[in-house]
């Protein structure tokens, strides 16, 4: 019976993938040695896709990987903060010595081996610090994020209304006045109209 077996929230038992057993067992003396245990596995399933987390614990830490055909994301976790291995390792001025890559690899263990020399990069401030660093890189990833978020809402909202405006003038052609009068109230974002735009809704002002 395999060490890490397991029952998922769902209290469903499951057989988490071989090559993810033998990964953590390669990963598993590190983690005993800094009183990281075994938390068990959750098996996840959305959109079609099924991944396999897997947990380790210590008081207010968490290092979690997530596992589908290959290791896919890690995860450290200070309460209920948290921070991307490669960004963890980045800012820790490390990203040019990290070996780990979330590519898959003909071999299945060798990810978890390139985890693991990565591993010794995070001992200070996430296996045995206060994790001070990770606490200042998890916010900073937020903001990231969230900017991130910001733009691309910003470039679907363009790209929304630019075909908005594509679809007012072809009501204005096809002499829908009302219609097209309508679409252009609706555009928030005023600066993508032009001259052309402005005569149309004058001249549909007066048909309506």
């Amino acid at each position: 019976m395999s060490l890490y077996k397991t029952e998922s929230k769902s209290k469903k038992k499951f057989e988490p993938l071989a090559d993810l057993e033998k990964g953590i067992e390669i990963l598993d003396p590190f983690l005993k040695q800094h009183e990281f245990r075994f938390h068990g596995f959750e098996d996840i399933k959305g959109s079609g896709r099924h991944f396999t987390l897997a947990k380790f614990k210590k008081e207010r830490k968490e290092f979690i990987l997530g596992y589908r055909f290959s290791v896919g994301q890690i995860v450290y976790q200070f309460d209920n903060l948290s921070v991307g291995h490669d960004f963890y390792l980045d800012k820790l001025g490390f990203g040019s010595k990290k070996k780990f890559e979330s590519v898959q690899t003909e071999d299945k263990l060798l990810p978890f081996k390139y985890i693991l020399s990565d591993f010794d990069y995070l001992v200070d401030d996430f296996f045995k610090g206060e994790c001070i660093q990770l606490q200042a890189y998890s916010k900073l990833q937020d903001n990231i994020i969230k900017e991130y978020d910001q733009k691309a809402r910003k470039r679907y909202n363009r790209q929304f209304y630019e075909l908005r405006i594509l679809e007012a003038r072809s009501e204005f052609s096809n002499k829908n006045y009302k219609k097209s009068i309508e679409i252009y109230t609706s555009i928030d974002i005023k600066c993508l109209l032009n001259d052309l735009d402005g005569k149309i809704i004058e001249f549909c002002k007066k048909q309506c």
